[in-house]
């Protein structure tokens, strides 16, 4: 008997962390063995050369001009933030349902021809992308069997009339998809309350990662960023710089630290910010104005930002908003290093609070502030905390368990 056919879509403007399951299932060899595969996304330059250095590409896939609804953030940035929100209703209006049509076309097209036994499509959050949805109604006009969609993220209500206008698509697309999966149970439940599925309809698959290859040891990265003879205890940050990662709350964190220490020639630390985005130039005045250049440093994009972090004592992700289920938790805990998080979306699921790491409150400067202090003061702590997590993600969170449970959902689903 041949082997059942999947089809996977996706639409992202670069191989985000999102795009990092679909990495793990074209370069699996059970999936290979049990399924022939294909894939799709939207053409983008930056996609294509991420997807090359990523996978291995030897199956058919395809590449989709799809035209950009996407408005000009430079534009934006100058403008009242009513006009911003009609800018963005006069665009749905206006462009979204004749794109719509036309992405459902083409998708029709290729579905009637490739004919999967499964559709696979990758999608942010929710809504995100237009062509996920329009993946999902194609697929239903192809009688494609069964239409998985992948939610990575918190799933947006109708509490902004940006969305009102998106209701019915999302009645039609919980109408159409066989199965939603969501990398957390906290984004399941958010799935279930927007989109009013039953709880029957949505599936938690924990993402898996598969560590990525470290080129260079501990020393090396530290004299490389210049910390030869710094020999404290060394925190970092690895993410993009935009308000919702939190990095203010951090630096707010770091002053009140020091406001509580008599002596502050004492405080022997270093953060360690990777990352770039719109924020950094204020952030990094932040920095000078406050006196807090001894203890920040701002090394922009790592190459390899496992390198980055194998070098690190404990690592801090300080999001106040907009998380799921993050891969860096995940990259830290496979490295053994202690992790403090705020307690947001999917990281209760991924950090145990006092073992493999320390759980804040978003926005909580003090709680943060502690949990800093906590992990300064004990070296011992840190590596308990540290081993705790490396077991936590070899029973949990590898690429080979992941993978697994997606095929064992794609057989029930093809023999139901």
């Amino acid at each position: 008997m041949a082997n059942k056919k999947i089809h996977f879509y996706t639409d992202c403007p670069f191989f985000a962390g999102c795009e990092n399951m679909l990495a793990n299932f074209w370069s699996s060899s059970i999936i290979r063995e049990q399924f022939e595969i294909s894939a799709s996304y939207r053409d983008s330059i930056p996609y294509t050369e991420a997807l090359n250095q990523r996978t291995e590409i030897d199956f058919p896939i395809y590449p989709l001009k799809f035209p950009d609804l996407s408005l000009s953030t430079s534009l934006l940035a100058y403008l009242p933030l009513f006009i911003k929100r009609g800018l963005l209703a006069f665009k749905i209006l206006l462009f979204s349902m004749p794109v719509l049509f036309y992405e459902v076309w083409v998708l029709r097209r290729q579905y009637m021809l490739l004919q999967p036994d499964v559709i696979h499509i990758n999608n942010g959050g929710y809504p995100a992308a237009l062509s996920a949805r329009a993946a999902v109604i194609a697929a239903r006009l192809s009688k494609v069997p069964n239409i998985v969609m992948v939610v990575n993220n918190m799933a947006t209500d109708y509490s902004r009339p940006s969305r009102w206008l998106n209701y019915p698509l999302d009645r039609l697309v919980a109408f159409s998809v066989t199965k939603f999966i969501t990398g957390s149970v906290a984004a399941a439940c958010q799935l279930q309350k927007v989109l009013r599925l039953s709880k029957d309809k949505v599936v938690t698959i924990h993402n898996g990662i598969n560590v990525r290859q470290i080129t260079e040891t501990p020393d090396q990265t530290r004299n490389r960023l210049g910390l030869e003879s710094f020999d404290g205890v060394i925190f970092g940050v690895v993410a993009i710089m935009e308000s919702r990662k939190g990095h203010q709350v951090l630096l707010n964190a770091l002053l009140k630290l020091l406001q509580e220490i008599q002596n502050k020639e004492t405080l022997n630390l270093k953060i360690v910010f990777e990352g770039d985005g719109p924020l950094r130039d204020d952030l990094q005045d932040f920095v000078i104005n406050n006196q807090l250049s001894k203890h920040c440093i701002f090394i922009g994009n790592e190459k390899n930002v496992m390198n980055f972090m194998a070098f690190l004592d404990v690592l801090i992700l300080p999001s106040i908003g907009y998380e799921d289920f993050p891969n860096v938790i995940l990259e830290a805990m496979a490295l053994g290093k202690p992790v403090i998080s705020s307690r947001l979306a999917g990281t209760p699921e991924q950090v145990i609070d006092s073992k493999t790491g320390l759980l804040v409150e978003p926005h909580n400067c003090e709680e943060l502030a502690i949990a800093i202090k906590k992990l300064y003061l004990d070296e011992k702590l840190c590596l308990e905390m540290g081993k705790a997590g490396s077991t936590q993600f070899q029973q949990n969170f590898t690429d080979e368990i992941a993978v697994k449970k997606y095929i064992n959902l794609y057989h029930s689903l093809i023999e139901s």
